[in-house]
């Protein structure tokens, strides 16, 4: 229990919750927003808390810590593996390029012709556009992978029966 990894992470997991807490408290109890952080065009009779940027700007740095401490851990976790096994190591990473594949492939399907939104506001950045319709895509392709596996695997289960 005296590992440095161990007493880091149990810190930094209290340090997180308590940033956590404190943000939500400022959400929840900061009253109502008031000048420029009122946002126009909204039912006045709506509550707009006063610190809800403070709340998404959390979101987004815990959601960008998660993916860097991700992507970190995968690539020390590789390494060490290449040391071990290179030929499973090499194994494991034919599903990050699969994925890679699977990424550019649905990239090119996409349509980056402008969409008109509600209010007749056209939305026409072709970039943007087309990683949309990328990430659709994926996920119905990665949903029907995993049905499909999920198939495979019941049909393994019962056959050892």
């Amino acid at each position: 229990m005296s590992k440095l990894s161990y007493k880091v992470s149990y810190y930094a997991l209290y340090a997180m919750f308590a940033i956590i807490l404190i943000v939500l408290g400022l959400f929840y109890l900061g009253g109502d927003a008031q000048g420029a952080d009122v946002i126009a065009g909204v039912d006045p009779e709506m509550w707009q808390p006063a610190n809800t940027n403070a709340l998404l700007m959390l979101i987004y740095g815990l959601f960008g810590l998660a993916v860097a401490a991700t992507v970190v851990a995968a690539v020390f976790q590789f390494g060490a593996a290449l040391k071990d096994n290179p030929k499973a190591a090499i194994k494991s990473f034919m599903g990050l390029i699969l994925l890679a594949v699977l990424l550019i492939i649905t990239y090119n399907m996409g349509s980056d012709a402008a969409v008109t939104m509600g209010g007749g506001t056209v939305y026409d950045n072709k970039v943007m556009l087309k990683v949309t319709d990328m990430f659709l895509y994926s996920t119905y392709a990665l949903l029907i992978v995993a049905a499909i596996g999920t198939l495979l695997n019941l049909i393994g289960v019962f056959k050892q029966k």
